[in-house]
């Protein structure tokens, strides 16, 4: 069994890219549905994040990038 219940890229998830916000220490700006920012410093996500819908023991659902995919 795969260990996450779908993959696709950063936007089917209502994730933004927020390259005004990029920043040479932090990294690549996304924005997540809930206003969260989440920064990136690998080089993949200047464009695009692949993001894994996990659910965990207790059935709750999250999202991780592929680093974050325990496979």
């Amino acid at each position: 069994m795969k260990p996450y219940q779908s993959c696709d890229p950063h936007w089917m998830y209502g994730w933004l890219r927020r390259t005004e916000l990029d920043s040479a220490t932090d990294g690549y700006c996304y924005e997540a549905p809930d206003g969260e920012l989440i920064y990136s410093r690998q080089e993949d996500h200047e464009e695009i994040m692949m993001l894994f819908e996990v659910i965990d023991k207790d059935g709750h659902a999250y999202l991780v990038d592929r680093v974050g995919l325990s496979c």
